[in-house]
């Protein structure tokens, strides 16, 4: 005669087949919190330095930062490297200490072509009074969005890969202000779900006249 299993061993055998279910929704949601919680901050670091581009403009900073080494093949605008790291010097504080689970791979500073005059930016001339629609000043790869694009090493920017968003094309004289941008591409690798991993980026646009 075959006993029937007590109710005990029937809830630890069913225990066993949902433990491993439970722990992987676990897991994935405090995954998926974790990397909600590192874009927001991501996307507070370029608020900030999209925030310092407009107040400079295309002038250069009062006893600004010059650390960056902005040097190589196509590089010759130290002006500009030098306003860019201190625009770059506004972000990396943010998110440094923030986002332990992420790397920093690029910041980049740059004209939203949606933003301007069909991408063609004009000393002078006020942008569109559509403003950033279809794409809210997202950077679009293109041969005419101009963009300073730097690799990030840690908490050190790098030499430039790319240098063609100069100070003269930052015009920011009320009221022919230009929108300016600034992004972040980080990579986020999970601690708990050593599987996951992945690359996202944020952004801010801003348009305002520097301060006097």
């Amino acid at each position: 005669m075959r006993r029937r299993p007590s109710r005990s061993g029937q809830a630890m055998v069913e225990l066993a087949i949902l433990l491993p279910f439970m722990m992987l929704l676990f897991l994935g949601s405090w995954t998926a919190a974790d990397l909600i919680g590192d874009n927001d901050t991501a996307l507070q670091a370029t608020r900030a330095g999209a925030r310092y581009a407009a107040e400079l403009g295309d002038t250069l900073p009062v006893g600004g930062v010059t650390a960056l080494v902005c040097s190589g093949v196509g590089v010759s605008d130290p002006n500009t490297c030098q306003v860019d790291q201190d625009i770059i010097s506004q972000v990396l504080p943010v998110v440094a200490g923030n986002m332990p689970n992420a790397v920093i791979n690029e910041i980049d500073i740059y004209q939203p072509t949606s933003c301007t005059n069909g991408g063609l930016f004009t000393s002078g001339t006020p942008d569109t009074s559509s403003g950033c629609p279809p794409n809210n000043g997202a950077y679009i790869p293109h041969s005419t969005e101009l963009i300073d694009s730097y690799p990030i090493s840690g908490a050190t920017a790098q030499t430039p890969t790319s240098l063609a968003y100069g100070l003269g094309e930052r015009y920011q004289n009320h009221p022919d202000e230009s929108e300016l941008g600034v992004r972040i591409v980080f990579t986020y690798k999970s601690p708990t779900l050593s599987l996951f991993s992945q690359t996202d980026s944020q952004y801010t646009v801003v348009r305002l006249a520097p301060l006097e």
